[in-house]
């Protein structure tokens, strides 16, 4: 009996979850924090920037430091170290991902893995997070984004054009990386651009 379950468990479809942009609003999160406790990081002409819809539309440069007046040592600092309880622990979800989520992983039909780049000294409020939102993953990965093509996945549902890159460059093809649509990413010319993770998973089950 033990040996089929090890068989069956070979079978299953290993799907790797970014967190930041896909399942959790990182960015909406940091922009809120550096609006209220770093007013003069905001570029000119965003200070009126509030609503999530807003928030996105300045949020389009991967690159953090170019969607600040501040040095990426300093954006780095804020959501790692100064306010990372209140943009990692505590941050938003993607409800409609998150909850979908959820609901595949209870049917056990696939194996689901997060597969996040997170600095060391953070890591923690990043699991307290996936607790919060009840996301009972077989397995957290933390591995620098880049190398993200090195885990033991046949797909990876992530945002960044960076890692979309690194995928390509490192398995020799876009097939696997599933990429959510988000405005950073606007560049990538993908075959399989998601606005969801619903949508994801028909393509995989296609």
């Amino acid at each position: 009996d033990q040996y089929t379950k090890v068989g069956e468990n070979k079978m299953k479809t290993r799907i790797g979850i970014d967190i930041d942009g896909v399942i959790r609003d990182f960015s909406t999160g940091l922009y809120k924090v550096i609006k209220e406790y770093y007013p003069d990081y905001i570029k000119p002409g965003s200070e009126n920037v509030y609503s999530v819809e807003e928030i996105r539309k300045e949020m389009t440069d991967w690159d953090l430091e170019n969607s600040f007046d501040a040095p990426k040592e300093e954006i780095q600092r804020i959501y790692r170290e100064e306010h990372a309880e209140t943009i990692l622990g505590n941050g938003s979800p993607f409800k409609k991902n998150v909850d979908y989520l959820r609901e595949q992983i209870k049917k056990d039909e696939h194996t689901f893995i997060a597969v996040t780049s997170q600095h060391p000294i953070c890591c923690h409020h990043t699991l307290t997070w996936l607790g919060k939102q009840e996301l009972g993953f077989s397995s957290v990965v933390f591995k620098n984004g880049r190398k993200k093509w090195q885990v033991d996945v046949d797909y990876l549902i992530d945002d960044s054009p960076n890692n979309y890159h690194a995928w390509v460059s490192g398995r020799q093809m876009e097939d696997g990386f599933i990429l959510m649509d988000r405005p950073w990413n606007q560049k990538i010319k993908s075959k399989y651009r998601v606005s969801s993770i619903k949508e994801a998973m028909e393509l995989i089950k296609e």
